[in-house]
Parts: structure tokens; C-alpha cells; sequence
């Protein structure tokens, strides 16, 4: 359909309601049309995003955070606790195929690559393992931006951060990224809506940096303990469940900030899809493992609902993965989501980010 875009796209991009939408239809302000089998109206893009341009241009610079247009995109959706990739459903996604399958859906690419050879070569991998294994993946996108003379170059993003995985998965040999429980975390860990680390690396794509740069820009805020490095603490309270501490107890040590990690989510209001989907594919091949239990056991005195981070720690410590490895999944998963929202905000109008300082407008 190319530069049409649906109702419900075009009332994110322009920040309204639906019946508000409706009601620019009426007074000729947009003009939409149907198309047989198509339950929304569409809408032309580029006139959509001339009103969002044209809302924005009226109001006080004082007033408003940013000049912008609406972020709407279609790599990822969550609607009544689930998860959808490029308008599948993540379960179904977990079960049709592997982590490799669903990257290449999710960044669109499906002509075979071949590694980066001549890159691979210069990226001195040895001083890469000197570095904690939650800094390597970044620092290896840094160098071969470093190295790479076409990192500027925005043409086929998804096909080239394909040909970098390899390069990534060499750095962390200490985790086997195969490993089925591992497999199906990665999947799941691709995308979740306009996390943090997606915004950053579509604010650095709308700047029109290279690809390399933004997905430096998404690595610098998945590393907060907010967000990727959210379950190293989960991982601890696990351990110490097994270990023999009161659950009650390593309950209250993990709470920081009056939050407990591994249970609740600022969107998912029951228990995260994600989390469901690797807790019951352990559940089934391991119902005994002692990650597992401890889990559950803190799951009992817990009322909110689990979010994926707790099972990235019982994967990380049943199986006996350095402790930053739920970071370091979530670096390698994510960088296939956020490749996949670079290459979308590539074909965007690009967005202004500006800060208000109303002393100065005044």
C-alpha cells in the first residue's frame, strides 16, 4: 500500500483519539479512503504527518517538550497482555522456529549473508575477552563502526547487523547461545514496544547516524539497572533461595528502591508473556531444577505478577551462566529489535528532539 497507512496509525503519529481523527475526516482536514478486505480507513501518510508538523509548528516553543511527530511503528505490538513481532504473536513465533528464524523476520531479511569476513579480521578479540563480559558486545560494535569505512552507509541496516551476530556471539564464549532454554529467551528478549534502548536507538537513527552509532546509543540505556541490567539482582536471589535463605528474607534483601526485580511490568498487568513462555518451556524438560523451584517458592509470597527478568535469572543460574548474563542476552536479543526500529525510523520524517527552558522563552 506504500504511503497509506491505517486509522489506528495515524491517530499515534498525530497523538489523537480515533473520534478525533474521525472528526478531521469530516471537516476536510484529511482525506481517507477503503479498500475491499480492509477493516480501517487509510490515510496518506504524508498528509498525516504535515498536520502533526503543522500542530506542533503552533504552539509556544516554551510549551512543548519536543517538536515532533508521533512514533508509530510495526515491529513490535502488546495488547491485552501479549506480545506481538511484526503482527504474530510471540508464542507462536517461540514455536514455529529458533532465535536465527526470528531475527530474520523481525529486521525483514532473507537472502542468505555471509559473515564479515575482513571486519571479523581486525576486531582484536583477544583484548575483547579482557573486558567484563557485559561490556563486550558494545565495545565490538564500537570497534568495527571503528573499522568499517561504509559505517555511515544507512543502505540494508538489517542485513549488515545480521552479519555482525556472529561477531558478537565469538566474544561471549563463557554462554552457549544454542542452548534451547537460551535459544527461546533470546526470541522472546527481540522486542518489547518502545522500551528505553529502542527510543535511544531511534533518536540516534532520526539524527540519521549509522547504524553501529545507534545501536550504541540503545546499548547506553539497556544498561541501566532499570532496564537490562535489571536482573543481576534477581539472579542473587535466587541463589540465595538455594542456598538455603528464608525466602521472606532474600526477598527483602533484593528490594531496592521499594521494587522487587523479576515481578512487575510497566505495561504487562498479569504475568508477562515472556516470562510464561520460558518458564513452561522449563517446567516441561525440567520440572525438579532447583532454579526453577526457588523461583516458584518466590513466587508464593510475591502478589504482583513476573516479568521476564525472573526467568532470565532461573536460565542463568540452572544453568550455571556468569551472573551478567541476563544483560548480556538481552544486549544480543535486543539488538535485533532495535536494528529493526533504526531501519523503520531510517524512512521517517526525522524527529527534533528540543528541551523546554521556559526562563529563556520567556
Amino acid at each position: 500500500m506504500g504511503e497509506w497507512i491505517t486509522t489506528s496509525e495515524a491517530a499515534a503519529r498525530l497523538g489523537v483519539k480515533r473520534a478525533t481523527l474521525y472528526s478531521y475526516v469530516s471537516r476536510g482536514v484529511l482525506a481517507s479512503r477503503r479498500m475491499p478486505g480492509q477493516a480501517e480507513s487509510l490515510f496518506d501518510r504524508a498528509q498525516v504527518d504535515a498536520l502533526a508538523e503543522a500542530k506542533h509548528d503552533g504552539r509556544r516553543a516554551g510549551s512543548r517538550l519536543m517538536r515532533f511527530r508521533a512514533i508509530a511503528t510495526k515491529v513490535s505490538a502488546i495488547s491485552d497482555d501479549r506480545l506481538s513481532l511484526r503482527g504474530r504473536d510471540i508464542t507462536e513465533i517461540c514455536a514455529a522456529g529458533g532465535f536465527a528464524d526470528a531475527a530474520r523476520f523481525v529486521v525483514q531479511v532473507h537472502d542468505e549473508i555471509g559473515p564479515a569476513e575482513r571486519i571479523a579480521a581486525e576486531v582484536p578479540f583477544d583484548l575483547i575477552a579482557e573486558v567484563p563480559i557485559e561490556r563486550r558486545i558494545p565495545l565490538t560494535v564500537a570497534l568495527v563502526a571503528a573499522r568499517d569505512p561504509l559505517r555511515l552507509d544507512r543502505a540494508d541496516p538489517g542485513a549488515r547487523v545480521l552479519a555482525l551476530l556472529p561477531m558478537l556471539a565469538r566474544t561471549v564464549p563463557e554462554i552457549d547461545l544454542e542452548h534451547p532454554w537460551v535459544d527461546v529467551l533470546l526470541t522472546t528478549l527481540i522486542d518489547n514496544g518502545l522500551a528505553a534502548s529502542t527510543t535511544a536507538a531511534r533518536v540516534a537513527a532520526s539524527a540519521r547516524a549509522g547504524v553501529y552509532d545507534c545501536l550504541l546509543a540503545g546499548y547506553a540505556a539497556l544498561s541501566g539497572v532499570l532496564h537490562g541490567g535489571a536482573p543481576v539482582d534477581v539472579c542473587a536471589m535466587i541463589e540465595a533461595v538455594i542456598a538455603g535463605t528464608d525466602v521472606d528474607t532474600a526477598i527483602a534483601d533484593a528490594v531496592s528502591g521499594g521494587r522487587l526485580p523479576g515481578f512487575g511490568h510497566v505495561v504487562y498487568r498479569g504475568d508477562d508473556p515472556r516470562a510464561v513462555i520460558v518458564y513452561d518451556r522449563i517446567r516441561a524438560e525440567r520440572p525438579d531444577a532447583p532454579a526453577l523451584a526457588a523461583a516458584e517458592a518466590i513466587r508464593t509470597r510475591v502478589p504482583q505478577p513476573m516479568n521476564v527478568d525472573l526467568m532470565s535469572a532461573v536460565v542463568t543460574v540452572e544453568l550455571g551462566l556468569p551472573p551478567r548474563t541476563p544483560e548480556v542476552l538481552f544486549q544480543y536479543a535486543r539488538t535485533v529489535g532495535m536494528t529493526a526500529h533504526i531501519a523503520e525510523e531510517y524512512t521517517e520524517a526525522p524527529l527534533r528532539w528540543r528541551g523546554s527552558n521556559s526562563a529563556v522563552d520567556e
